[in-house]
């Protein structure tokens, strides 16, 4: 005779215990009656995630990996075996290569005969077999949910895993997680070379380690999408107003001008750049007041905001912060090296 349902589900996923430890020690259930477990990326809970979801988007990076806490994994958490082979022999290897018959518990007659049917099949047809275990910390009612559903399933692509329901919220932050977000790359100065004189504005300006898209004001911004089933979530990450700082406590910081990437006018009139004279003003600069080696840093934060559905545009006017973005900011530094201007020279 077989033990329940329960018992041996339960048995057969005891290792699954190492689940609960990787996420914070916090009650199943909230009041509502909603999972108040969480998990952040790297932990085993969203990468047990990430393989039910489908990805998309211009600057989604399955290698990614930016910070975003507190995701609510669902209470079914299907864990991948491998592909139309692989999958497929740890399902018959499961059932000792016998048929279960029917009537078998989490109808294990269906998994058995489709697995026996696509461990042959070649070229290897697209999907992914999964397991279902037992959430350590699901409440009764989600575990008798988790137990309704098969222990294995063949999931193609574009099919929603039975039981499975995601919210937009949660996969807006699985989205920003598999984000590629633009790094530092030059800081460009006027003068260029980094050699300046005391009282003359230097010109600041910065670029990313690739191209980003560009809203209509300017904005460099960069998006991806997460979709499971009907729900889908698209997420964006947009650039603030470039800050600048410097080492010289007397110096003059000319941020009026600047824009999400620096000084506009190195690019719209460099003419006019050049031809900056002592104690003229910059757009987007630092004006030191006396000689010394002085350090430029320059500092772009991102925002990371989402919306329901799949969008290929900027980011709307009502789009939402992302729940537990933690997106670190990009940051440039360059050494200025300044000469005190000499009266012989005609003040520079």
């Amino acid at each position: 005779m077989r033990p329940s349902r329960t018992a041996t589900r339960l048995a057969i996923f005891a290792g699954l215990a190492a689940f609960a430890v990787a996420v914070p020690s916090v009650p199943a259930s909230a009041a509502d009656g909603s999972s108040s477990v969480s998990c952040s990326t790297g932990s085993s809970c969203e990468i047990m995630l990430e393989h039910m979801i489908h990805f998309g988007g211009k600057n989604y990076s399955p290698g990614a990996e930016n910070t975003v806490v507190d995701i609510t994994p669902p209470p079914c958490l299907w864990i991948p075996q491998g592909d139309a082979h692989t999958g497929s022999q740890v399902v018959i290897d499961f059932y000792n290569n016998t048929d279960p018959g029917a009537g078998a518990l989490f109808d294990g007659q269906h998994a058995f005969t489709e697995a026996k049917q696509l461990v042959v099949q070649n070229p290897i047809p697209p999907g992914t077999w999964y397991e279902l275990p037992v959430n350590p910390n699901d409440t009764q009612a989600q575990r008798q949910q988790c137990l309704n559903e098969p222990l294995f399933f063949w999931d193609v692509p574009g099919q929603a895993l039975p039981g499975i329901e995601i919210p937009p919220r949660t996969l807006a932050q699985l989205a920003l997680a598999k984000m590629n977000v633009p790094q530092a790359g030059r800081m460009l100065l006027s003068p260029r070379t980094g050699n300046s004189y005391s009282n003359l504005p230097t010109f600041a300006r910065t670029t990313l380690s690739f191209r980003p898209e560009l809203a209509a004001d300017g904005m460099p911004y960069v998006t991806d999408n997460a979709r499971l089933g009907a729900q889908a979530a698209t997420v964006w990450v947009r650039a603030t107003p470039l800050q600048l700082s410097g080492s010289d406590n007397s110096a003059r910081l000319d941020t009026a001008g600047c824009g999400y990437l620096g000084s506009k006018e190195m690019v719209s009139n460099p003419g006019a750049v050049a031809h900056t004279g002592a104690n003229g003003t910059a757009d987007c600069g630092v004006t030191f007041r006396q000689p010394g080696t002085w350090n430029i840093t320059a500092t772009l934060t991102w925002q990371a905001c989402w919306a329901v559905g799949i969008d290929d545009g900027p980011p709307p006017a009502d789009c939402n912060p992302v729940p537990g973005a933690a997106l670190n900011p990009v940051n440039w530094a360059r050494n200025v090296n300044v000469r005190e201007i000499q009266a012989s020279n005609g003040g520079g």
